[in-house]
């Protein structure tokens, strides 16, 4: 994609640099994830041509106190949607 993509070409280096890097250390701390009391909502759009549901799914299952709300009426960018907001919040208010 930096190569192809005239806007992330000026990018390209800083990608190979970073994509060589192979002692990342872990990125998250999955029991302190586990642990989570925040409430916590997330739409999912099981047809998102982006990010897999399946995967999205088992984030929430591993994350605590998430409720998700599975839904293939929007696309990827469906947060832009004021209903999509609204419905969330609605979730996190305990009207849904």
């Amino acid at each position: 994609m930096f190569d192809q993509i005239p806007l992330l070409q000026p990018f390209a280096e800083a990608a190979d640099i970073l994509a060589a890097v192979d002692d990342w250390p872990a990125l998250y701390d999955v029991e302190r994830l586990a642990s989570n009391t925040v409430p916590v909502v997330a739409a999912v759009y099981f047809d998102d041509m982006y990010v897999d549901a399946d995967l999205s799914l088992d984030t929430a299952r591993r994350v605590g106190n998430v409720r998700p709300w599975v839904t293939n009426e929007y696309e990827h960018d469906g947060l832009r949607s004021g209903s999509v907001v609204e419905r969330l919040m609605d979730m996190l208010a305990g009207k849904v």
